[in-house]
């Protein structure tokens, strides 16, 4: 579904439908001219449109939406020494937010009633700017209703699961267990008093964009926030990731940092501010279990900048079985090669390509993502399947490397994560070269 939402139509009658129905019966019945009340509700559904569409970013999306209707992200040209106040006065803009560590880039508010797309149009020919784009919303990987959490329990048994075996963690574990290395884990927050968790999580940063305060905990209320009829799909990702994470590098800090509302739903800009928030307070290691099928050069260019302050960023290459780039996972969208972003993609417990698992030539990875036992809400364990889960696996990989090697940079650190990986080759003779440099060895990668 595309979202051109120059026409507020659908969204006003919808607004107007709830103020007539919160009327008192009494109040409806009364001889009162019809065009009057018409005229009071339109009014008031306008103010309160207004009042959402000036409210936070980090809110409820509709599944299916490219882009949060009304908001666009920019970047001032810093050679052209404009400014954002001269910018907004040309075209009705109005700031919502400005990006934190990144001088020039905003988030910004359309003129009430504009196309989206079309201001976005009018604004990539201004030269006083770098880009312009929408606020584009990202997604789990995991958020398309299919792959849903299962078998939930009191019963951990990851130590059983195959993928442990297959990445040789038992090994790696007597060479590291990750000490004194962060791993921050961007998503949909954590249940921060798991009992296998809660050590991670002390006395490291930690921050909710979705609610804006310091308590990215996992939702637990029965929410339906994508209008599907499935409440709450997403719940427990976030804690079911950071326990993948735990399961590679135990001794490893993470940073739970929530983006992601109960749905799985967010946007690039929210994320940009996790990322930049990770890189502030001390992360060696950002894990995002989420992405988007369009690239933004706003969260490309953050992720960049990311790496160059000695942060490895591990994300997830999507479910959707095809070779069309997933960002921010993809970079530019071309060849992978070692730069301090790895795109990771997902493999079953025969080492086969899993059947949901993107692939391509800008694939760095792969790892197990097929049935991963991890922690989930409230003290329990369930067992999940997707590259999401096989994202944390590289990204508790690059925490031991990192614990092991601490003078090496994202670069140097990606470098050992796909020299010492498994070739996949006769398995996946359909997929040759499109599966990064094999299945990850996180034992290999520790020598």
């Amino acid at each position: 579904m595309n979202s051109r939402h120059g026409d507020e139509s659908a969204s006003l009658t919808r607004s107007l439908a709830l103020i007539l129905n919160a009327v008192p019966l009494a109040i409806k019945v009364r001889a009162m001219p019809q065009h009057l009340i018409v005229m009071g509700a339109l009014a008031l559904s306008l103010f309160l449109l207004a009042l959402l569409g000036a409210a936070s970013p980090a809110r409820a999306y509709v599944g299916g939406e490219d882009f949060v209707p009304g908001q666009v992200v920019v970047k001032l040209e810093p050679t052209t020494g404009s400014t954002i106040v001269e910018i907004n006065a040309d075209y009705g803009l109005t700031v919502l937010d400005e990006l934190p560590g990144s001088p020039g880039i905003y988030l910004l508010k359309v003129p009430a009633g504009s196309d989206t797309e079309g201001v976005v149009g009018q604004l990539v020919n201004d030269s006083r700017l770098s880009y312009a784009e929408p606020n584009f919303v990202a997604k789990t990987a995991e958020g398309d209703g299919v792959h849903k959490a299962w078998g939930t329990s009191d019963i951990n048994g990851s130590s059983e699961q195959y993928a442990a075996s297959a990445l040789g963690l038992p090994c790696a574990a007597n060479v590291s267990l990750g000490q004194d290395t962060t791993v921050a884990v961007i998503d949909t927050g954590a249940q921060l008093d798991h009992p296998q968790l809660a050590p991670n999580f002390e006395d490291v940063a930690r921050y909710d964009f979705v609610d804006n305060d310091r308590n990215p905990k996992e939702s637990r209320v029965g929410l339906d926030e994508d209008g599907d009829g499935l409440k709450d799909e997403l719940v427990g990702h976030g804690t079911h990731v950071a326990g993948i994470v735990d399961l590679v590098a135990p001794a490893a800090k993470i940073m739970p940092l929530k983006v992601l509302d109960s749905e799985g739903y967010g946007d690039i800009f929210t994320i940009a501010k996790a990322i930049s928030y990770a890189k502030s307070n001390g992360a060696d290691v950002i894990n995002l279990s989420l992405g988007s099928s369009h690239r933004s050069a706003m969260l490309q260019e953050v992720i960049e900048d990311t790496i160059k302050n000695d942060v490895v960023v591990a994300a997830a290459a999507g479910n959707s079985n095809t070779t069309v780039p997933h960002y921010p996972a993809a970079g530019n969208g071309t060849a992978a090669s070692a730069d301090g972003l790895v795109a990771v993609t997902a493999v079953d417990m025969y080492d086969k390509k899993s059947d949901y698992a993107n692939y391509g030539t800008w694939v760095d990875i792969a790892a197990p993502g097929n049935d991963i036992r991890s922690t989930f809400p409230i003290n329990l364990y369930a067992n999940w399947s997707g590259t999401s889960m096989a994202t944390p696996f590289i990204s508790g990989q690059a925490a031991l490397i990192h614990a092991v090697y601490g003078s090496l940079d994202p670069v140097g650190v990606e470098t050992k994560i796909r020299n010492s990986a498994q070739p996949l080759t006769l398995q996946n003779l359909t997929y040759v070269g499109m599966l990064g440099t094999g299945e990850a060895n996180v034992c290999a990668s520790l020598r």
